[in-house]
């Protein structure tokens, strides 16, 4: 019964304590300017890594679609080439 008392005293002090010094200094002692500056600017780089990522998916997808067309050229021009030498013999 005494040790609850001792811990329960405790842990009224640690809250009362924790609220009065977020009183004095509120939330701004919780961030510090440099920081903030760090996190702003690596947030700006990854949409702009974002930004790049996407036109270059963009552009493999064109790059893909044309392969695979000159693919199809190519197998159309080999079938010709393998039908008119056929035709010769």
């Amino acid at each position: 019964m005494r040790n609850a008392y001792w811990i329960t005293l405790a842990v009224v002090a640690l809250i009362v304590g924790v609220l009065i010094g977020y009183g004095i200094w509120g939330q701004s002692a919780a961030r510090l300017p440099e920081a903030e500056k760090e996190v702003t600017s690596f947030q700006s780089q990854v949409t702009e890594w974002k930004k790049k990522y996407e036109a270059l998916e963009g552009n493999l997808g064109k790059v893909t679609n044309e392969k695979l067309t000159l693919e199809k050229e190519n197998a159309a021009l080999k079938e010709a080439l393998e039908k008119a030498t056929k035709k010769r013999r």
